[in-house]
């Protein structure tokens, strides 16, 4: 069996995604879309695709697509995922799911109506060794009950390793009508792994955002304003009791980059960076007890976000064949409690989620 996979979208997909699909049996990329063609097309030139679109939906309905990335700017992923459902074909879709709650709301009762057809969310940092071996200790109670968790990522590192900070360029990520700003793109992942651990839901959320670069130059170099968050900072209170604390920055200079400490009964997980991850029981020091990542070095980003596409990907192709997964995917249910965390986090103040 071969998945044939059609992506939306030219941007992350082109930099992380069509590399890794290298790295994917049992698949091939037969169809790109972009809303700029040109992009559409050199993208096709540069691996080898067979079928341009330049729209979406046209590719949703291709018959020569089994399963739809969709990999374009928020704002468009309900209108992409309605159609690729509605066509019959699987989809996985970048976050956050949409613009806001009722967007994915309106996604997953689509999926729903059709449950033979996958519908997952690339969360892909579930498949990331160490976040993923926190799951699974949490889960045989290596450090007891998860009291709390600490969760920062300071600075924000763009494609080129400097940090976003001020002086990056204007993009759709720096315009809230797209769906830019770092708390749909980083701090939706967050979310997700406060959920993932605890295995529980969001009942609270109290913190808000802020924007504090006002202005960002295009690749033309005129100003635009900047309409998207560069910082973000809440507390999540989980089903299980648990109180999460999160912040997120894109415009400093200098920190520890992605950090997270898990407080239990028992002990205290660490993930330092991308790589590291330390545990400590009660009245003992911490120890390394970090998981070598066999992917690192085999992709042309090489990061833990485009290492976990792949491992997500391949997931994704072993459900398809009939197999059992082996991981526990986000799908669009998952999408729409990430996006009503979301939502009440940009409401600011405090909310309750029923």
């Amino acid at each position: 069996m071969t998945v044939r996979i059609g992506i939306i979208g030219t941007g992350f997909a082109r930099r992380v995604q069509l590399p890794g699909l290298r790295l994917v049996p049992g698949v091939r990329v037969t169809a790109v879309a972009s809303g700029r063609r040109a992009n559409a097309e050199a993208a096709a030139r540069e691996f080898g695709i067979p079928h341009v679109f330049s729209d979406g939906v046209e590719l949703a309905h291709s018959g020569e697509v089994d399963l739809v990335v969709i990999s374009s700017t928020p704002d468009s992923h309900a209108r992409y995922a309605l159609a690729a459902l509605e066509a019959g074909k699987h989809v996985l879709c970048e976050k956050p799911t949409a613009l806001n709650a009722g967007e994915a709301q309106r996604m997953l009762a689509a999926a729903e109506r059709r449950p033979r057809q996958l519908a997952w969310i690339d969360h892909e940092l579930r498949y990331e060794p160490n976040r993923r071996k926190v799951h699974d200790l949490i889960r045989a109670g290596a450090i007891g009950e998860v009291r709390h968790l600490e969760l920062v990522l300071r600075p924000y590192l763009r494609g080129d390793g400097r940090p976003q900070a001020a002086d990056a360029p204007w993009t759709w990520w720096s315009d809230a009508a797209k769906g830019g700003g770092i708390l749909g793109a980083v701090g939706s992942h967050l979310i997700d792994l406060c959920r993932y651990w605890t295995a529980s839901e969001v009942v609270h959320v109290a913190g808000g955002v802020a924007t504090f670069v006002a202005q960002r130059r295009d690749e033309s170099g005129a100003a635009r304003p900047v309409t998207a968050d560069d910082f973000a900072t809440f507390v999540l209170r989980l089903g299980s009791g648990a109180v999460a604390t999160v912040t997120l920055t894109a415009v400093a200079f200098h920190g520890t980059g992605h950090h997270a400490q898990i407080t239990g009964s028992d002990g205290t997980f660490v993930l330092r960076g991308e790589t590291k991850l330390e545990v400590g029981r009660s009245g003992a020091p911490l120890e390394d007890i970090s998981v070598t990542d066999d992917l690192s070095g085999q992709v042309p980003v090489n990061n833990m976000w485009a290492r976990s596409f792949v491992r997500l990907m391949r997931e994704l192709v072993r459900v398809l064949e009939g197999g059992a997964a082996e991981g526990t995917p986000a799908t669009f249910r998952d999408g729409v409690q990430v996006q009503r965390v979301l939502d009440a986090v940009r409401a600011g103040g405090a909310t309750p989620l029923d």
